[in-house]
């Protein structure tokens, strides 16, 4: 068995001097799940809505915007990856697994590729389309709970942005393995800390300290939102074979001179300035952090004027 991670340009991005600051944001069985009205109910909070099933145990809401958000990501990496849906060859897999599938985008479109396998989608928020390819199904359950699929039953499991959103990696990665068949294979796709390669991002910038108090806040919650380098080492103690780790580079903002690159970073600016930054923070800084709503959304609002300037030439690899 084996993993791949999204890949990335690793060579140093040339930026373009031109760029002006930025106005370019423009059913399964019934044992596997519980479907009861709570599910489908949504735990309001700071303007906000959250998943209702097992509340509290993931911090990003799953609201029109947030959904909009995670298919402008889907979008992000397709074009990563020159339009694939993975970076993994699939060769005519019977049995796919998408985790923490979000809004299904990734789900439906591989369903659409491989009409002959079935895809099953599992996610904690019951916001996937009722309207799908008749191989696709979704499920809502917690996968950091014991999973109830049989045992080897995946020839290939798909797992994107769950940093911070599982509890336990190792026990996670070991669920994985062994519900995947004998040659099964596994990609992991996580975007990993902002990076600079030069000194347009200082150290008192509100971007660093919003990234800084971001990752002390998840230590005290207990949660680890920086995972991928540490996963080509976890998939080892998974017994994972033939791991691949393989990085691309995803700016933020229009400043780089490549043309596939300025196009990322547009998209990657937006979804975070327009999503993201609260997504990821307003439930995190004020369950654990003991900051008060506005407050996060004045030290946001320097965030994203700060990003849509193109001054600072700020990615993510």
């Amino acid at each position: 068995m084996s993993e791949s991670m999204w890949p990335m340009e690793t060579s140093e991005i040339e930026i373009d001097t031109d760029v002006s600051s930025s106005h370019d944001n423009e059913s399964l069985p019934n044992d596997l799940t519980s479907l009861t009205e709570s599910i489908y109910s949504y735990v309001y909070e700071n303007g906000r809505t959250y998943h209702a099933y097992r509340p509290g145990t993931y911090v990003l809401p799953n609201d029109e915007l947030e959904q909009d958000r995670l298919n402008i990501l889907h979008h992000i990496y397709r074009l990563c990856m020159n339009g694939e849906l993975s970076h993994t060859k699939l060769e005519y897999p019977q049995r796919i697994l998408d985790v923490g599938t979000g809004t299904g985008i990734w789900a439906i479109e591989i369903g659409d590729e491989f009409p002959s396998a079935e895809v099953i989608g599992v996610d904690l928020s019951p916001i996937q389309p009722g309207w799908v390819p008749p191989n696709v199904h979704f499920i809502i359950d917690d996968v950091n709970q014991e999973w109830t699929f049989p045992s080897q039953s995946f020839d290939f499991i798909h797992v994107r942005s769950l940093a911070g959103s599982v509890e336990h990696w190792p026990t996670f990665l070991q669920q994985c393995y062994d519900h995947l068949k004998p040659g099964g294979r596994i990609e992991i796709g996580e975007v990993p800390r902002i990076q600079c390669d030069d000194d347009s991002f200082p150290e008192d910038c509100y971007v660093r300290t919003w990234e800084n108090e971001f990752m002390r806040i998840g230590r005290i919650q207990g949660r680890n939102w920086d995972i991928s380098s540490e996963m080509p080492g976890l998939l080892q103690g998974a017994v994972f074979e033939n791991i691949q780790h393989t990085p691309y580079a995803l700016p933020i903002g229009s400043w780089p001179k490549d043309p596939k690159l300025k196009e990322i970073g547009k998209w990657f600016r937006i979804q975070l300035t327009d999503g993201a930054i609260e997504g990821y923070s307003l439930a995190l800084f004020t369950r654990y952090g003991q900051w008060k709503p506005s407050e996060v959304q004045v030290l946001l609002a320097q965030v994203r004027r700060e990003l849509n300037t193109n001054k600072m030439h700020l990615y993510s690899q």
